[in-house]
């Protein structure tokens, strides 16, 4: 039973990849993965709440990976958070600005048409904001972080920047998101503003096909 629901989702999620949140059928889904209607119907209730799996299934373990305890369970400090992103962005990592990944336009449509994916869309987005808050909290005690700013304000600024970041990436500006990271991380800190280097090597420019 789990092989086949981890079959589904991933079969949807390589469609959504390549032709859209909206497009695949239930039966290009199900032809895919190598099971039937009846299979599908057996683990989702419908078209939206195989979406919303969908997005748990690679959003969840992607969130993780960015707040994971660092060595010795030490909590990550912000400057980790930001080039664990900095560094999924430029490994094609990042399901949105990654070849091949769903685009952040098809995203908001689906958004659009679904509340039950926006609702699971938005819970994504005030979870990453919670636990960003948590990690500013944790820096300023230490030091790193101004005292003066409110985590959860910041957090959502930070937020807000992330999903800007990936929307500029898809109309092909050339962002360099390592070298942005570690300017971010020098207006933030207490130490001096002293130039950083960026969070992961330069290389390609970052641009995204449409």
């Amino acid at each position: 039973m789990a092989e086949t629901r981890a079959a589904l989702l991933r079969a949807g999620a390589e469609l959504f990849a390549t032709r859209g949140l909206d497009v695949p059928s239930l039966d290009d889904i199900c032809a895919a993965a190598g099971y039937t209607r009846g299979a599908f119907y057996v683990h989702f209730r419908d078209r939206d709440a195989f979406v919303d799996a969908v997005m748990e299934s690679f959003a969840g373990p992607l969130l993780d990976a960015l707040f994971q305890a660092n060595e010795g369970d030490q909590p990550p400090g912000l400057a980790d958070v930001v080039a664990r992103f900095a560094t999924a962005v430029a490994n094609d990592v990042y399901p949105f600005t990654r070849p091949g990944g769903v685009r952040p336009h098809q995203l908001i449509d689906a958004c659009l048409r679904s509340p039950a994916i926006r609702k699971r869309y938005v819970g994504l987005v005030h979870d990453a904001i919670a636990r960003l808050a948590k990690v500013v909290e944790a820096d300023q005690a230490r030091g790193g972080v101004r005292a003066d700013a409110d985590p959860r304000l910041l957090a959502t600024t930070l937020m807000a920047a992330v999903i800007g970041a990936q929307t500029m990436l898809e109309l092909g500006a050339n962002i360099d998101v390592g070298a942005s990271g570690a300017d971010l991380l020098r207006w933030l800190g207490e130490a001096p503003l002293e130039r950083q280097p960026p969070l992961v090597p330069r290389s390609r420019p970052r641009t995204r096909r449409v």
